[in-house]
């Protein structure tokens, strides 16, 4: 298994699973809390249309060095909704 399809599978497995533990009782967490709950989400599902698209490329347009079809593809699952968390955790001060 390369690195790639690891991380992807992280984030299509583990950060729902983080996300819907982070909702649990949504109502008495910090708005900090709620608003890196809300980043995540978004992030996430940012993360499924960009790597959805990627990954429907046609192979015949694919090259060995291609690290943006690889990205999009692969660590957007992991990465996006990370920085969605993160942004949302700096904002909700």
């Amino acid at each position: 298994m390369s690195t790639g399809l690891a991380v992807m599978l992280l984030g299509t497995f583990a950060a729902p699973v983080v996300l819907l533990w982070g909702g649990h009782r949504m109502r008495r967490r910090s708005r900090r809390w709620r608003q890196a709950f809300w980043g995540g989400v978004i992030g996430h599902i940012i993360a499924i249309v960009v790597g959805t698209t990627a990954g429907m490329i046609p192979p015949e347009e694919w090259v060995a060095t291609d690290v943006v079809r690889g990205f999009f593809a692969f660590w957007s699952f992991l990465v996006f909704p990370l920085l969605g968390g993160l942004a949302g955790w700096l904002r909700g001060h």
